[in-house]
């Protein structure tokens, strides 16, 4: 019996020490959640940050891909702006070494047809005064009258002689100008030598060039006018079709597609197999193809 008491107050005891012991161990462990809970959310709070600070170094990224774009873009079109006024320089340089060659071949003619002229002239002259001499006798007889010594001195006046060489050294000093990229003065100088020598060996490329200045300027409706001053006034020039086709250029610089197209026809027309039709066949595949490009 004692022994049976004693067991069942062995067994209380320690019953009493274990719910004691899991009361304390329940005591300690209950406040860990909300440590847990304050780490995660801190935890949320980094990776939320770390994402917003992510979408803005993509923005700059982006903004800086953009702006060496443009950068790039810009230094192609500086590249571009400069390779056309380089080849607007070597158009001009073309145009004036190929005048200063044809000049070279036009002086010699020049000169060797003036002196075959001059002689002719004075052997016309020398039989003119031979058939109109008068005798001696008859001298008494020949009466003029005022009016038909006016009209003789404003006949003289009209037919006054022109010196070819004086005449060649005008024009030298204006196509001088044009070659020295002094498109005023030359265009000025130009003028001048057309208004005092209409009718030399040198007018017809005088005029041409007159042209070519202006086009150079791009003032391309008084190009136009100015070579077709050429065509109307030396239709037999050797710089007709080469006006006829700067004609058709300056058109297209104007956006006239129609009338350049007209024009460039013609020159192929009229001048088949020269230089001057072939650049016109290349301008007008150019025309086509800028209008392909825009449809």
């Amino acid at each position: 019996m004692d022994f049976s008491i004693r067991l069942f107050t062995l067994s209380l005891v320690l019953i009493t020490a274990v719910s004691a012991e899991e009361a304390t161990t329940s005591a300690d462990k209950a406040p860990v959640f909300e440590p847990i809970t304050q780490d995660l959310s801190g935890r949320l709070a980094k990776v939320e940050k770390m994402l917003d600070n992510r979408a803005l170094l993509d923005m700059l990224e982006l903004l800086e891909s953009l702006k060496t774009e443009v950068n790039s873009l810009r230094g192609d079109i500086e590249v571009q702006t400069h390779t056309v006024e380089q080849l607007k320089q070597k158009q001009r340089e073309l145009y004036t070494d190929i005048d200063r060659r044809l000049q070279r071949l036009e002086s010699n003619k020049s000169t060797a047809s003036s002196s075959t002229d001059l002689e002719v002239l004075d052997s016309v002259t020398n039989q003119d005064d031979a058939a109109t001499e008068t005798p001696s006798g008859e001298q008494g007889l020949v009466v003029e009258t005022d009016s038909e010594l006016i009209n003789n001195e404003e006949a003289i006046a009209e037919k006054k002689p022109v010196d070819p060489q004086k005449a060649e050294a005008v024009y030298q000093r204006a196509f001088k100008l044009l070659k020295e990229s002094q498109y005023d003065q030359a265009e000025k100088a130009f003028k001048e030598f057309l208004k005092d020598y209409p009718e030399t060996a040198f007018s017809d490329n005088a005029q041409y060039w007159l042209g070519e200045t202006n086009y150079v300027m791009q003032k391309y409706d008084i190009a136009i006018n100015e070579y077709q001053t050429l065509l109307n006034t030396f239709p037999d020039s050797k710089k007709v079709s080469h006006a006829l086709l700067k004609i058709g250029y300056s058109y297209a610089e104007l956006g006239n597609a129609s009338d350049a197209e007209k024009t460039l026809t013609e020159v192929m027309k009229q001048y088949p197999g020269t230089t001057a039709a072939r650049l016109a066949d290349e301008r007008l595949r150019k025309i086509n193809a800028a209008k392909e490009s825009n449809t």
